[in-house]
C-alpha cells in the first residue's frame, strides 16, 4: 500500500512539474488524495508548494510573453509620410523634418532684335530641409545649387520661426520681404515660366525678422530687414548696408473651393545706406539669355525708394485672372527725384477642369483631376499675359517695354510639370534697346516634390 501512495505521489508531482498551467484540477486531486489518505501531510505539504511554485513560474512566462507581444507590435515613436516631400515626425508632434525639392531646366530660341544666342541652363535646382521644433519652434533652410538661383548660388531662405501664438507667426533670418502677389507666389506655382516685366520692382530676400497673422479671408505681415546675402560694402568697411521697411496686407472678400477673389496693399521701403545706389532692370520674361532689355543702370546719390504694389484676383472654376500694378518712388540727393512703374493683366484656364489654389493670401500648386500613369491626362492649361514696364524719368533712360506671352501647361502630375511659352516684346521705347523686338520661345521641364 505504501509503494502505491509514493507512485500516486510521484505522478501527481510529474503531472504538476510537467503542466503548463496547473490548474485547479491538479490542486482538487491532491485534495482528494490527501483526505482519502493517498499521499501523508508531509507529502501534501510538498505537492502544495510545488503547486505554488509552478502557478508563480507560469504567471511569470506569461507575462513575459505578452510583453514582448506588446513589444513586437507598438508602433514605431516615428511616422514617415511621403506627401509633397518626405516628412519625418514624432507621434506626439513635438518634432517634425521634411525634406522637399524642386528642379527646373529650360531651353529657349530668339528671334527678332537684339541678335541673342539660343540656350538651355539649370534655371534652378533647390533642396529644402524644415520642419518643427518642440511643436512651437520652427525652421526653414533652403539651398540652389543652380548659379542662376536667388541671390547667386547658394542659400534662399534660412529662417527660424516662433508658432506659439495662435495664428501668428514670428520669423527671424533670410526670406522674401513681403510685396507682391505674383513673387510670394512660389516659382513652382506662377502660370508662366518667369514672372511679368513688373517683377523688376519684386522686394527679394533680405536678412530681417517679420511678424504675419494669415487668416481665411484676410492676411497681414510686416518687418524690418538688413541687406540681401550678396550685399557688400566693397573694399571701405565703414560703409553702412541698407535697410528696409515691408508691409503686405490682403483681403478675400469671397473665399470658397474654386471661387475666389483677392484684393491685395503691398509697401516696401529702402534705405540705400553707404551705397547711395540703386537700379531697376528686367529680362525679357525669360532668364536664358542675360540680355536686359529695360535697365536704368546704376543710379547714383539715391537715399532711399519706396515701392507701392495693389493687386487683384480672382478664380471662378477653371478661370482665373490676377493684374498688378506698382510704382516705385526713388529719392535722390542733387538730383530730381524718379518715379518708375508698370503693370501686369493675366489670365489662365484649365481645359481639363482644375482649378487654381488659392490660400491665405498666396496661390499654390495645381492638383490634376486624373493623374498620368494612374490611367489620366493630367492637368492642361492654357494662360495669357500683358505687361508693361517704363523706367524713363527725368535724366535715366532705362527704357519703356510692352510684352505679350502665352503659355501653355501641363500638369502630369502634383510634382510634375512641362511648360512652353511665347513671349513677344511689342516695343521697347528707349534705353540701350531702343525700337528692338525680341521674341522668345522657351519650354521647361520641373520636377518638385
Amino acid at each position: 500500500m505504501n509503494k502505491v501512495k509514493k507512485l500516486i505521489a510521484t505522478v501527481v508531482l510529474s503531472a504538476i512539474t510537467m503542466s503548463a498551467y496547473a490548474g485547479s484540477e491538479i490542486e482538487t486531486l491532491i485534495n482528494m488524495l490527501h483526505e482519502n489518505g493517498m499521499v501523508t501531510d508531509a507529502q501534501y505539504g510538498r505537492l502544495v508548494d510545488e503547486l505554488k511554485q509552478n502557478k508563480i513560474q507560469t504567471v511569470k512566462k506569461e507575462a513575459k510573453v505578452q510583453q514582448q507581444l506588446v513589444e513586437a507590435t507598438k508602433p514605431s515613436d516615428v511616422e514617415v509620410e511621403v506627401k509633397g516631400g518626405v516628412t519625418v515626425k514624432t507621434r506626439d508632434g513635438k518634432f517634425s523634418t521634411k525634406v522637399s525639392g524642386r528642379v527646373q531646366a529650360d531651353a529657349a530660341t530668339y528671334s527678332g532684335d537684339p541678335e541673342i544666342g539660343d540656350g538651355t541652363e539649370i534655371r534652378r535646382a533647390r533642396i529644402n530641409l524644415q520642419g518643427t521644433i518642440y511643436n512651437d519652434w520652427g525652421y526653414k533652410l533652403q539651398y540652389d545649387f543652380a548659379s542662376t538661383g536667388a541671390n547667386g548660388k547658394g542659400i534662399a531662405d534660412a529662417f527660424l520661426s516662433y508658432n506659439g501664438f495662435d495664428n501668428m507667426q514670428i520669423i527671424a533670418g533670410n526670406f522674401k520681404d513681403p510685396f507682391s502677389l505674383e513673387y510670394e507666389a512660389s516659382s513652382n506655382h506662377v502660370m508662366f515660366t518667369e514672372r511679368s516685366l513688373v517683377n523688376a520692382f519684386s522686394a527679394g530676400r533680405h536678412i530681417g525678422t517679420m511678424v504675419s497673422t494669415k487668416q481665411k479671408h484676410w492676411s497681414l505681415a510686416g518687418g524690418v530687414f538688413g541687406d540681401s546675402l550678396t550685399a557688400t560694402n566693397g573694399t571701405n568697411h565703414a560703409q553702412d548696408e541698407g535697410w528696409g521697411l515691408g508691409a503686405r496686407a490682403t483681403f478675400a472678400p469671397i473665399n470658397e473651393k474654386n471661387k475666389m477673389v483677392h484684393l491685395g496693399l503691398g509697401l516696401n521701403y529702402r534705405d540705400t545706406g553707404g551705397f547711395d545706389i540703386a537700379q531697376f532692370k528686367t529680362q525679357a520674361e525669360t532668364h536664358i539669355s542675360g540680355v536686359n532689355i529695360v535697365d536704368t543702370g546704376t543710379i547714383t546719390n539715391v537715399t532711399d525708394f519706396t515701392k507701392v504694389g495693389l493687386e487683384l484676383a480672382s478664380v471662378m472654376g477653371p478661370f482665373s485672372a490676377q493684374a498688378e500694378y506698382i510704382t516705385t518712388s526713388v529719392s535722390r540727393n542733387n538730383a530730381s527725384d524718379l518715379e518708375f512703374n508698370g503693370w501686369y493683366v493675366q489670365a489662365g484656364y484649365f481645359f481639363t477642369g482644375e482649378s487654381r489654389h488659392y490660400k491665405k493670401g498666396a496661390f499654390g500648386g495645381v492638383k490634376p483631376k486624373s493623374n498620368v500613369g494612374e490611367g489620366g491626362i493630367g492637368a492642361w492649361e492654357l494662360g495669357l499675359r500683358y505687361s508693361t514696364l517704363d523706367l524713363i524719368d527725368a535724366d535715366i533712360d532705362g527704357g519703356e517695354a510692352d510684352s505679350v506671352t502665352l503659355g501653355l501647361n501641363w500638369y502630369a502630375t502634383p510634382t510634375l510639370r512641362f511648360s512652353a511659352n511665347y513671349i513677344d516684346v511689342l516695343d521697347v521705347q528707349g534705353g540701350t534697346y531702343d525700337d528692338q523686338e525680341p521674341r522668345i520661345f522657351q519650354v521647361r521641364s520641373q520636377w518638385a516634390f
